[in-house]
């Protein structure tokens, strides 16, 4: 069943996430805060600074305008920045839609998890977390 999704955060993480749920059949867009970064990857189809030799297809979406009609998120945003971005997030995410958090780390202020600041600002979401052992550059290039 292929999905629409949307994943937050153009960094390595998310650039090699949308790579390989695009590669899966998925439709992918990708929201990046920093218009320079969208415009540099709508340019490169490729992140050369974060995960160089990996192309974006030219089907994945890439803005700096959040909004939503996706079937499911995946937030990749640093850590520092989960919380921010959840909150500027939540007035577009629906009742029960999935948020699915790939970022590891805890809030140095309240010592909340991720998943835990995720559901505080978007209470009306289910709150999922991704992790394991690989890394960006390996799941880009298609070597899990």
């Amino acid at each position: 069943m292929m999905a629409n999704v949307g994943v937050l955060g153009a960094g390595s993480w998310g650039t090699a996430l949308s790579v390989l749920l695009h590669d899966n059949g998925h439709e992918v867009t990708i929201w990046s805060i920093d218009q320079k970064e969208v415009e540099m990857l709508n340019t490169k189809r490729e992140h050369e600074s974060k995960l160089p030799g990996v192309k974006l297809a030219k089907e994945i979406v890439i803005t700096n305008e959040l909004n939503n009609g996706k079937d499911f998120l995946v937030l990749a945003v640093p850590s520092i920045f989960t919380r921010a971005t959840a909150r500027k997030m939540s007035p577009f995410v629906a009742e029960g839609q999935m948020i699915v958090d790939v970022a590891k780390g805890i809030e140095e202020a309240t010592l909340m998890t991720l998943s835990e600041q995720i559901h505080q600002e978007i209470p009306q979401a289910d709150v999922a977390v991704l992790s394991g052992p690989s890394h960006a550059e390996e799941v880009g290039r298609k070597l899990p």
